[in-house]
């Protein structure tokens, strides 16, 4: 109950001090301070995570990602492309409150940290029509990012899971399928119960002109995803070498190149990348998500629990995919088992890290998205709680029926 206790408190200030509109950057090292002083961390190991946190090479691979990623997006935004998509997408579609989930479920696909910088941008275009708010603008970007990743096989954590519980990478895919449905499901009924439907802007029909025009649109995106699925090239390297092309082939001067270069980088969210990092490293090496998926006794009800709490308090508290399967689905090996494992049990698991992932502040997706729409956190939550407690309803009604009773 202690470790619990000193957990909470670490969550409990991290909601705090981001309901107060604090740089999310420094709310996470003040937090990366307590979490060493609360689990008994010493100066110089302290100062060697935070130090092999701030560079190590994930760190500035990470954040080469996220600024090249800005900047396509910034591209893309200062070129009008965004706005052509959007034009060739109302032809294409027939309900043109959908624009606001498409391109992002789209750009989903690719799997990326921060992936959801890139939506954002086609988001806020498409979403003038309605005057949407900040909140609304982030959770439809944020959502349907996020609906592949409960099954798409390229994604890292699906891979991981795979690996640990020894079975093919087919299985986890099929039994966790159902759950994307969920949270597509889950989506359209937030989008077209609350986003009023209004007469098509255009009346015309969708061609393979459109179509060509979307892809068109974003093709430094296209070329991105080509690079990485088709040639198996390092993301870093995709993203630099479509970025470096846009500078090639768009047709501005040079004052206009460099002022895009110039929006794009963000010093505070390279500090918030690092700072991320950091605290990653910290939990690590404290022992505090030790100390946390091994507080409840892996037998019994408290299996049950533990195959919840494990994965959903390490992907809470930090935010990252990668993190919530590597660190607690060890742990819960002896419970779900390898080679056949208990695919229920495995899925229960994975989805209850996933929700963790949605709801947590220290998520790249949802802070960056958030602040790029200078949304309130407490704003989005209230949109975001209902469709994240559908998805664990789903996935704890499938317990409940195949394992419980």
């Amino acid at each position: 109950m202690i470790v619990l206790a000193k957990i909470g408190l670490v969550v409990a200030l991290l909601l705090v001090l981001i309901r107060l509109k604090w740089d999310l950057g420094l709310v996470l090292f003040l937090n990366t301070c307590l979490t060493a002083v609360l689990f008994g961390m010493r100066p110089v190991p302290f100062g060697r995570a935070a130090l092999t946190g701030a560079t190590s090479w994930e760190t500035l691979e990470l954040a080469g990602i996220i600024v090249l990623v800005l900047y396509l997006g910034e591209f893309l935004q200062s070129s009008g492309a965004f706005r052509t998509m959007v034009e060739a997408l109302k032809n294409l579609i027939r309900d043109d409150r959908l624009i606001l989930a498409v391109p992002s479920a789209f750009i989903g696909l690719l799997p990326m940290m921060a992936g959801a910088m890139m939506g954002a941008p086609i988001v806020d275009e498409a979403g003038r029509r309605w005057n949407l708010t900040p909140a609304w603008k982030t959770f439809f970007n944020y959502w349907f990012r996020h609906i592949w990743e409960y099954w798409w096989p390229l994604y890292l954590n699906i891979i991981l899971a795979a690996a640990i519980f020894k079975v093919p990478l087919w299985k986890v895919s099929l039994y966790q399928a159902p759950f994307t449905l969920v949270a597509v499901g889950a989506g359209l009924f937030v989008l077209l119960r609350n986003i009023p439907r209004l007469p098509r802007e255009s009346s015309n029909g969708g061609t393979w002109r459109d179509a060509a025009r979307v892809v068109g649109s974003i093709w430094p995106i296209v070329l991105t995803i080509v690079l990485i699925f088709a040639f198996r090239m390092n993301m870093l390297l995709a993203l630099a070498l479509a970025s470096a092309l846009t500078q090639v082939t768009v047709r501005m001067g040079r004052a206009s190149r460099w002022g895009i270069v110039v929006r794009s980088f963000s010093p505070k969210i390279v500090w918030l990348i690092v700072a991320l990092m950091i605290f990653k490293e910290v939990l690590e090496a404290s022992g505090a998500l030790d100390a946390v998926v091994r507080v409840i006794p892996p037998h019994g009800l408290s299996a049950y629990v533990l195959l919840f709490a494990a994965p959903f308090l390490v992907a809470l508290l930090t935010g990252v995919n990668q993190a919530f399967v590597a660190i607690s689905f060890p742990l819960l090996v002896p419970i779900v088992g390898t080679g056949s494992p208990d695919m229920v049990l495995m899925t229960f698991a994975y989805v209850s890290g996933f929700c963790g992932i949605l709801l947590s502040p220290a998520h790249l997706c949802l802070a960056l998205t958030a602040d790029y729409f200078k949304a309130e956190m407490r704003d989005v939550y209230r949109i975001l709680i209902g469709p994240v407690a559908v998805v664990f309803a789903a996935v704890l009604l499938e317990l409940l029926i195949f394992r419980v009773f």
